[in-house]
């Protein structure tokens, strides 16, 4: 089980060289690249794609840490053409072959909101179908996340495909190899699961991919397990049971963020503690 690092973080204070480099020397295995909020930029998915991808890989390469998992775009959103005519879609396309490129097993793209009267569940489903060709271009899978929605007029957290059985529904019906589940171990606590029942509820088979976090049950807090209040015994023990085959990747965006520069290393070398503890969990 590799040990990874969700990148944005880093790389919004230093950019994407110095933040592979950071992540290296502080002990992880592999990042976690982000292609959200200042990465939707023509550099980055724009004509420029395919040389920032080889750049940025033969980085990893030359550094010692690869690429495990991808997070894609927010932009593309319900109504827009699933074809190349559309530029949000265009770029999400140049995202799959981007993450591929550095390596990545499976890109997360978020699942769509629609207006009411629509059937949540078929649009997105046609709308991972539409990966589906660039998935067995590239060789990427795509990954659906447990998501939530804030309800400010009933002050409450419902789920969007936030239960595993949702969560596995979709995947399933999708049937394809090329389109798996992750499970956000932060989100199952919102949406009113114990993490580890959320995992042994998952079909085993299309459980690919985490986003670990530690949260307080209230707020999507993204801070580093044992900040919160979330069980990380429980939840190592259900992966060990589920028999988990995928990487342990920290989506601990908030808790970097507390750290000024001068501390960041050090907070870096914390987490590789705790998500070491953690592995030794699952191998005991």
């Amino acid at each position: 089980m590799k040990l990874s690092v969700e990148l944005y973080t880093l790389a919004e204070r230093f950019g994407d060289f110095k933040a592979v480099e950071m992540a290296k020397e502080a002990g992880f295995d592999a990042i976690d690249y982000s292609y959200y909020y200042d990465k939707e930029c023509e550099e980055i998915l724009g004509d420029g794609y395919m040389e920032y991808a080889e750049n940025l890989r033969k980085h990893l390469d030359e550094v010692g840490i690869c690429c495990n998992q991808a997070h894609a775009p927010f932009t593309f959103k319900y109504g827009m053409e699933t074809n190349a005519s559309e530029p949000k879609y265009l770029w999400m396309t140049h995202a799959l072959e981007s993450a591929s490129i550095l390596g990545a097993k499976n890109i997360i793209v978020h699942s769509l909101n629609v207006p009411e009267g629509v059937d949540f569940e078929e649009y997105n489903i046609e709308y991972y179908k539409s990966f589906i060709p660039y998935c067995e271009k590239f060789g990427i899978c795509v990954a659906v996340e447990n998501l939530f929605c804030r309800d400010v007029k009933r002050k409450c957290i419902t789920g969007k495909l936030g239960s595993p059985e949702e969560l596995n529904r979709i995947v399933e019906k999708i049937n394809s190899p090329w389109i798996v589940a992750c499970v956000d171990i932060g989100h199952a606590a919102l949406t009113g699961y114990e993490p580890e029942n959320f995992i042994e509820a998952m079909n085993p088979n299309i459980l690919k991919s985490l986003h670990v976090q530690d949260n307080d049950y209230l707020v999507d807090r993204h801070v580093l397990p044992y900040m919160g209040e979330l069980n990380w015994e429980a939840i190592m023990t259900a992966l060990k049971k589920v028999k988990y085959d995928g990487d342990l990747t920290f989506e601990i965006i908030k808790y970097l963020r507390r750290f000024p520069d001068e501390l960041l290393t050090e907070a870096l070398k914390l987490a590789v503690s705790v998500g070491k503890h953690l592995v030794s969990i699952c191998d005991k």
